[in-house]
């Protein structure tokens, strides 16, 4: 009976330690400090909102002059709806973003249903972000055709359309719509996606210490 007390007294200390070790390791990621993952994304997104303000603010008067420019009717009607949608979900889209991140603050590291069901909303607007994205280039494209569908049928008509370089212009816009997309994933996963990785990495550590 000694023996199994003392064999008790042994082995709890260093049960106990490894969770508490694991645990503060959470706290510090959340912490805001410099370099951690909560400051780093933190960071990320107001450079991100910045930015994207900048180009609300310089781009949209210089999209609206040339559209109505080259664009009327029905056409030009359509474009300033899909560009004012396009603001307003950015503009969401930044609010939901810090929103989230003002969550992983507020926790301090016991909350694991917390921390990953605001991990999980993160990833989620990330990806909407991508099909806002995709929605709002295809709305532009299918747009531009629409205007030029009177001309686009007369040339089917005449028989005067090029397919040679009508496709490959379309193949090569097509090239560029998807690798503006992959590259957006890409710097989404480098300005948030990694250090969701390591906030997840530590939680399956501690649920694989607490077990």
């Amino acid at each position: 009976m000694e023996l199994d007390d003392l064999r008790r007294r042994w082995q709890q200390p260093a049960a106990a330690s490894e969770p508490t070790l694991t645990h503060q390791k959470l706290e510090a990621m959340l912490a805001s400090q410099p370099d951690t993952p909560l400051s780093e994304m933190t960071r990320h997104a107001r450079r991100e909102q910045r930015l994207v303000l900048m180009v609300i603010i310089f781009n949209v008067a210089n999209f609206t002059n040339l559209s109505r420019r080259h664009f009327q009717g029905n056409t030009l009607v359509l474009l300033d709806v899909v560009v004012a949608l396009m603001i307003l979900f950015i503009s969401w889209y930044a609010y939901r973003q810090r929103k989230i991140i003002r969550q992983l603050q507020v926790g301090d590291g016991s909350t694991y249903g917390h921390i990953r069901q605001s991990i999980r909303q993160l990833r989620t607007l990330m990806r909407n972000k991508g099909y806002g994205g995709m929605a709002f280039l295809t709305t532009i494209v299918l747009t531009v055709v629409y205007s030029q569908q009177a001309v686009i049928l007369a040339n089917l008509r005449a028989g005067t359309i090029d397919w040679v370089p009508t496709l490959a212009l379309a193949l090569a816009l097509v090239a560029l719509i998807v690798g503006l997309l992959y590259h957006e994933r890409w710097q989404q996963q480098q300005r948030y996606g990694r250090y969701l990785d390591q906030l997840e990495a530590t939680l399956r550590e501690l649920e694989t210490v607490e077990r």
